[in-house]
């Protein structure tokens, strides 16, 4: 009997690599084959109300950071870690310190592009093989130890609340040939926070506290920008807009040409930030389109994001 192992991750690997942004978890991270906007066309439908939009806007502007190896090891300490941290990229700015005197090892990056904290054990985040079901803490258990842990980090900010509290990581046994998992073990939760601009919700932002067995905290991402007002701007209506979504001028490469169909639910408007590896100056408002997108006879969610204004320098 062929047995494999396969392991799901959903914000875990996504804190390691930044690949996936925590308040809307989708199917956008490759980018796709060109596309025409005949054929993109043909795979949109919208079925949502357009939304009542304002006169104007606020444009945010994003507080410069400036990370010293003094600041970086004084974070770690909150962690409890010690060590020397080296610049790990330069192209995405991470300073990384990883403190091998605990076991397992704990590490911690600080982005210079954006400011951003990431805490891991690994081991214990990322177990190799799990052959029973972790003792994981309740929604409101996992929330209370959150709440407690970016408090003791000194990770707590004013305008954060707590949007979702899951599952975060999954591992499970397959036999060949199945369509199913012989076996699933929830291996970490997540609870996630979020914020707004101006009432409205910001996307892109990552701020997240991963949980393990016996209620442990094994992880933290925090991609936080500060920003302040600095203009108010006028924006493209709904359907301008959505002609750009049409054509493929999505925040994020489009993912159009994986699907056989996108059913549109739901536009709404709100703010982009940018990944942690990168230097963000201006923060914009933009319209958010979700529903529904179906590929051989099967349901995904589906958000995209589209600027809300042409002029964006």
């Amino acid at each position: 009997m062929n047995v494999k192992i396969v392991t799901i991750v959903c914000i875990a690997l996504a804190i390691i690599f930044g690949g996936i942004y925590i308040l809307n978890m989708d199917h956008n991270t490759e980018s796709p084959l060109p596309l025409t906007e005949s054929s993109t066309e043909a795979k949109y439908s919208l079925e949502a109300k357009m939304p009542q939009i304002n006169d104007s806007y606020t444009v945010y502007c994003v507080d410069p950071v400036e990370v010293t190896e003094t600041q970086v090891k004084e974070i770690a300490g909150r962690f409890g870690l010690s060590g020397t941290p080296e610049l790990f990229s330069k192209d995405t700015g991470e300073m990384l310190l990883i403190d091998k005197s605990k076991q397992p090892e704990e590490q911690i990056s600080v982005y210079t592009h954006s400011g951003a904290v990431v805490y891991h054990i690994l081991d214990k985040e990322l177990p190799t093989e799990v052959t029973e079901q972790p003792d994981l803490p309740s929604d409101t258990e996992a929330q209370k130890i959150a709440l407690e842990f970016i408090e003791k980090t000194g990770m707590d900010s004013f305008d954060a609340e707590v949007i979702s509290v899951g599952v975060n990581q999954k591992q499970e046994v397959w036999e060949a040939g199945s369509s199913k998992p012989k076996i699933s073990y929830d291996v970490t939760e997540a609870v996630r926070f979020g914020r707004s601009l101006d009432g409205l919700p910001v996307y892109g932002d990552e701020f997240s506290v991963i949980i393990a067995d016996g209620g442990e905290v094994v992880g933290l991402v925090k991609t936080w920008r500060d920003a302040v007002p600095d203009r108010t701007v006028s924006i493209k209506t709904s359907e301008e807009a959505y002609a750009d979504l049409l054509e493929s001028k999505t925040v994020r490469p489009s993912v159009a040409a994986e699907y056989d169909s996108i059913v549109i639910e739901d536009v709404s408007l709100g703010y982009w930030m940018e990944p942690r590896g990168t230097v963000q100056e201006t923060v914009w408002p933009v319209y958010v389109f979700s529903g529904t997108a179906t590929y051989d006879n099967i349901d995904e969610d589906y958000s995209a994001y589209v600027f809300a204004v042409d002029k964006r320098d």
